[in-house]
């Protein structure tokens, strides 16, 4: 997990609740490359199959059930991203329950 394990993390930028906005700004950032590289990655091969037309993401209307996907995909992202600042025994929790 993001965030160390560290039990008395180190000051950066001169204040614990800063670094702890600028790790959330990491892990989000990190998150969303990885996402972005994929989603890219993905539908090059999809067109270059011809198994999906140029545009055919950005016209997509989601069903019922890939909505909730979608929403429950969109509150892990927001938990771990925001759970960037909890210590190790909170995150441990939160990533169980």
């Amino acid at each position: 997990m993001a965030g160390g394990d560290v039990p008395n993390r180190p000051t950066y930028l001169g204040d614990s609740r800063l670094d702890d906005v600028a790790r959330m700004v990491f892990e989000l950032t990190s998150e969303l490359w990885i996402l972005k590289d994929r989603v890219l990655v993905l539908e090059d091969q999809l067109q270059r199959s011809g198994a999906l037309a140029a545009g055919a993401v950005d016209a997509a209307v989601p069903d019922e059930e890939l909505a909730e996907r979608l929403g429950a995909e969109r509150r892990r992202l927001a938990s771990r991203v925001y759970g960037a600042v909890l210590g190790s025994d909170e995150r441990v929790s939160a990533a169980l329950s």
